[in-house]
């Protein structure tokens, strides 16, 4: 088996705990619950380079108006540019130093990682956990750009780890460009972000997933969100043999909001996996759920998502939403919806929908002389636009909506 190499690893006491972990349960399959439409068993079957040390063959640059450009390359970080006035990036035991009031508040976290195998393999061999620490008050006027890249020569696993610190007020966008190239071998891109939004702080992450076909990729993000802050998080899987997101929203606070947007397009032999939690800890607040997918070719997506309301978190709102179009009859979409309610005083609420396009919308388009590969084009474009308008940085609004255009017309065959 492809783990069996991994006990011949030197790891630290902690670390070593973590890959003990992980060599427990090994890596997830369909019989997990919460692997139930995924499974990552053929994972063994491949001869993994657990420590790459290669850099991408080239790295094209995104473009987009930023205040700072930070790079993951194969799991190595790096800053390019000034930080801008408020930010500081550092690893994690040299922030732990500066902040013990928050490693204090960090390791009562409560984490939910049940089957969560792959953040024990990540904690396990990540080489750096750097900090991006936004000082009380500061508000960054322009977006920082995260640009991560998973390349290599040799099938690898490619592990990566920041956490996020907004203090206090802070105001924060963050753009996370994520992509492997074609012609790149089998990747395992495991990669982990745990945020921290302090009390008034609001922080806007929009996060592009736009990886090749033999690429596998595990995407955490867990977002611990303060009294009176807010969040508005932006998911878009475009392209990818296998990505899995995990997203998980822990409300520890009151009058907070957590808005999270996820919008999938899979095609041939693609898979996308879309895994969200939503804890409600604390009363009088609210979060608010649409995802949106368009399913072509022999696709396969899935959506489970989960809102927990506990005993505490009286007056809470909390609204899921999940639609999807069926663009071929080879797709197949998997939903499940999940509620938990301890509270009594609540307005909740949750559904998903499943269906193809609307043959009397194709026909009333084709009768005013617009082609059928132009008209489904059309109407799946107008599908997904309700999440892609959100955006409110208009480049990458367009940059989106032009990289899902271009792959609608490819499955059409334009």
């Amino acid at each position: 088996m492809a783990t069996d190499t991994l006990v011949n690893i030197s790891l630290g006491k902690e670390k070593q705990a973590a890959m003990d972990r992980f060599l427990a349960k090994g890596f997830p399959t369909n019989k997990w619950e919460e692997w139930k439409y995924a499974s990552l068993k053929s994972l063994n079957d491949v001869d993994w380079n657990w420590n790459t040390s290669e850099a991408p063959a080239s790295v094209v640059p995104v473009s987009l108006a930023s205040s700072l450009q930070l790079k993951s390359l194969n799991g190595k970080f790096s800053v390019e540019g000034v930080l801008p006035s408020g930010v500081e990036i550092l690893d994690f035991t040299s922030f732990a130093q500066q902040n013990p009031a928050f490693v204090q508040a960090w390791s009562n976290r409560n984490q939910i990682l049940d089957q969560n195998s792959m953040y024990d393999l990540n904690d396990a061999l990540t080489s750096s956990h750097q900090v991006i620490w936004i000082k009380a008050g500061i508000e960054i006027e322009k977006p920082i750009l995260h640009q991560y890249i998973a390349e290599v020569s040799i099938a690898s696993a490619v592990q990566s780890k920041i956490l996020i610190y907004l203090e206090k007020g802070a105001k924060l966008t963050w753009v996370d460009d994520l992509s492997t190239k074609s012609n790149s071998e089998t990747v395992l891109s495991n990669y982990v972000q745990e945020i921290w939004v302090e009390e008034n702080a609001h922080l806007t992450f929009v996060k592009t997933q736009d990886f090749a076909l033999k690429t596998t990729h595990i995407d955490h993000t867990f977002i611990f969100q303060r009294a009176n802050s807010q969040v508005d998080m932006f998911t878009f899987s475009i392209n990818g043999g296998f990505v899995r997101n995990n997203l998980h929203f822990y409300v520890d606070g009151e009058n907070v909001v957590s808005n999270l947007n996820g919008l999938y397009v899979p095609g041939n032999d693609e898979f996308i996996d879309s895994h969200t939690v939503v804890d409600h800890r604390q009363p009088n607040s609210e979060s608010n759920e649409l995802y949106k997918g368009v399913l072509l070719g022999n696709s396969t997506g899935v959506f489970n998502g989960k809102i927990f309301v506990r005993p505490d978190a009286q007056k809470t709102n909390a609204f899921q939403s999940c639609k999807n179009v069926l663009a071929s009859d080879k797709a197949t979409m998997n939903t499940k919806p999940q509620l938990e309610i301890w509270a009594d005083d609540v307005k909740c609420s949750h559904g998903t929908t499943t269906g193809q396009l609307s043959d009397e919308a194709l026909f009333y388009m084709r009768s005013r002389g617009i082609s059928q590969d132009a008209a489904k084009t059309l109407l799946m474009l107008a599908f997904v636009q309700q999440v892609i308008d959100k955006v409110e940085l208009s480049d990458l609004r367009e940059s989106i909506s032009n990289r899902i255009v271009t792959k609608i017309q490819q499955a059409l065959g334009v």
